[in-house]
């Protein structure tokens, strides 16, 4: 999983979606946070080059970006009537680690809609 930070939470992304991280700005990116619904979050910033349905997308999160092993016995589905209400968009699964909560999104969902 690729774990980065959005909007003050802990977002993961299966490692096979991200092709690239960049240091520097590209020309077109969007915001996690914008497309999280999030209110932005200040400090620094990485690029994330994600890919969905064939084409790439370039989104900006902030710090900490690493790449991280999340066991599958920390990973849980949303129960019903959670996932019933939620509003974060692409949510599919929430796990558990040391740190707290990381909240896991589809790509493909978030970027292609």
């Amino acid at each position: 999983m690729v774990r980065f930070s959005a909007g003050g939470h802990a977002f993961a992304v299966e490692a096979r979606h991200v092709r690239a991280m960049l240091t520097t700005a590209p020309e077109q990116a969007r915001q996690a946070e914008d497309l999280l619904g999030l209110p932005h979050q200040s400090g620094p910033r990485r690029w994330l080059v994600m890919e969905a349905d064939g084409v790439p997308h370039c989104i900006e999160v902030a710090e900490p970006v690493r790449l991280q092993v999340i066991d599958a016995q920390d990973i849980h589905l949303p129960p019903p009537l959670l996932a019933a209400r939620l509003t974060l968009p692409a949510l599919v699964a929430i796990a558990f680690d040391h740190q707290g909560p990381v909240l896991m999104i589809d790509p493909p969902e978030l970027l292609v809609r």
